[in-house]
């Protein structure tokens, strides 16, 4: 038997032709087999690739993002690579995900994060027992209507009192709640709260109460912020701003999601909400009583940001504009909406908007046809003269109009119902303001003048006595002529003539009181 059949082997001479080596064959193959039996005729295959070496170790495992915040119901995609000792990719290895706290964020196989309920998960990625991680922060949900955010979980801060000084915290911990309903800001600081952090903040319910008289000018209003928040998904509840140039500002880039619910904001100079980055947000069951504007969304950086996509929501609210002593340019209101072309859409929903006058800028009490996404069962109260100034929204069940004496009453019984509804907001928590708006200082009066002063208070004026170098003059006025005006006719022969320093006295209806700045005045009779 030759060699070659002792051996056994096979020669392949090409993929597709396999012969057994015999002696008809020997002489031919003699010098294949002799390589064969030398390199080891165990291998059937002189084309056969050797196996790949062994993958390098895992050192490390990738997790990218590292870090997110999601809204619940929210879901985000995470990419987990294996790497060796020099940061190199390894690929084809397996990756296994977990959550360390389901209850608050789940991951699929695939890596893909659903967001549950507040607080925060860790994410693990695992391979070749070797671990990745990513945190991630869940914002709670916006509770229901009629549930306070402070149910949410999350730290709670207590404030409580009054507040002679600003509270200022903008490193508030994730979910984070400001319990403050005994807290009352009276204080000359612009802004009297200023808190942020990070996303879904709460601040629930407190007093804000400004001293500026209505004589103030706009200039100087313009820089008191009643609330400035810095957080994503910021939620504002029960919260009362008194004389203040804004109600709250949302001032921010991240200030996205805010919610302001069962808020009362009273004679406010500038805007009552101020959207300045075109964010998206939410108004609901609010009292905007006295706003020279009520809801603005300007821009005020170069580039402009784009909201066009974003909405703002005003639901169940009521509004009403106030002309002021001292406006922008000169005395009146702005409108109800300060809208930017790339503002916001708008969605309008059974709320009530009373104005008195029309506006004296550049801003509209109806917003645009283009802007308005959904409008449902609104009122616009029209007390003015003449017709109303723009042309309301024509599709059907937007608005209905109301003017006179039956959009004054529907206008009180809206109030008062709101404020049986919401029986914290009828304490009076400061005193009323006060200045002279008639006669101007240096006026020589003669024979039976019109003497005016403009008085606010949180709650309600009582009434304004007016008073010649300290002694009263005339009888007490207890009603309004107009919203904030408080008018007393009077015979100036009824003092002698000479120079007077000319002064009105404000009270509310728990005792506290104001008295103006003078105003000199000469009788001349």
């Amino acid at each position: 038997m030759s060699r070659a059949r002792r051996l056994g082997c096979d020669v392949r001479v090409s993929d597709s032709t396999t012969f057994q080596a015999s002696a008809r064959s020997r002489q031919v193959l003699w010098g294949v087999v002799l390589a064969l039996a030398v390199g080891g005729c165990g291998r059937n295959d002189l084309t056969q690739v050797p196996p790949p070496p062994p993958p390098p170790p895992v050192a490390s495992v990738e997790v990218s993002p590292t870090s997110a915040t999601l809204d619940s119901g929210q879901t985000l995609s995470l990419n987990a690579t294996p790497k060796d000792g020099g940061g190199h990719a390894v690929p084809g290895l397996p990756v296994t995900w977990m959550s360390d706290d389901t209850q608050i964020a789940t991951v699929t196989p695939a890596g893909i994060v659903t967001a549950l309920t507040g607080g925060t998960a860790t994410v693990t990625a695992t391979s070749d027992d070797v671990r990745g991680r990513a945190e991630i922060a869940v914002i709670a949900p916006l509770p229901p209507p009629g549930v306070s955010c402070l149910t949410q979980p999350g730290a709670v801060l207590t404030v409580s009192g009054v507040q002679t000084s600003a509270l200022v915290d903008t490193s508030l911990a994730l979910n984070a709640k400001i319990a403050a309903s005994t807290a009352q800001f009276l204080t000359s600081e612009n802004i009297p709260i200023r808190v942020g952090g990070n996303a879904g903040l709460c601040f629930s319910a407190g007093g804000v109460m400004g001293t500026l008289p209505p004589a103030t000018p706009w200039i100087r209003m313009h820089k008191t912020y009643g609330l400035v928040p810095y957080a994503r998904s910021f939620r504002l509840e029960r919260l009362r701003v008194f004389d203040y140039g804004m109600g709250v500002s949302m001032d921010a880039a991240g200030d996205a999601s805010w919610s302001l619910r069962d808020v009362y904001f009273t004679y406010i100079r500038d805007d009552c909400v101020e959207n300045t980055f075109l964010n998206s947000g939410t108004i609901e069951n609010s009292l905007f009583d006295g706003c020279y504007e009520a809801f603005s969304s300007r821009p005020y950086t170069t580039p402009p940001p784009d909201g066009s996509n974003n909405l703002v929501v005003v639901r169940n609210s009521l509004v009403r504009l106030q002309d002021m002593d001292q406006g922008y340019l000169r005395p009146g209101h702005g409108g109800f909406f300060k809208w930017y072309p790339a503002a916001p859409k708008v969605s309008l929903y059974h709320t009530v908007f009373r104005v008195d006058s029309p506006n004296i800028e550049n801003s509209v009490l109806v917003p645009l046809p283009d802007q308005l996404q959904d409008c449902v069962g609104n009122v616009m109260i029209w007390l003015g003269s003449g017709p109303f100034p723009e042309p309301l929204p024509a599709r059907a069940g937007c608005f209905t109009l109301l003017t006179g004496a039956e959009g004054l009453q529907y206008w009180n019984d809206a109030v008062a119902r709101w404020k049986a509804e919401h029986p914290a907001m009828s304490a009076d928590l400061g005193p009323p303001i006060v200045s002279l708006y008639s006669p101007a200082d240096s006026t020589t009066l003669t024979g039976v003048v019109t003497l005016t002063a403009t008085a606010v208070d949180d709650q309600a004026v009582a009434g304004v006595q007016f008073a010649l170098n300290g002694q009263n003059i005339g009888a007490e006025v207890t009603t309004e002529s107009a919203a904030t005006k408080f008018t007393l006719p009077w015979d100036s022969h009824a003092v002698a003539n000479g120079t007077y320093a000319l002064t009105a006295r404000v009270r509310d209806g728990v005792g506290q009181a104001t008295t103006s700045a003078g105003v000199t005045v000469t009788i001349s009779n």
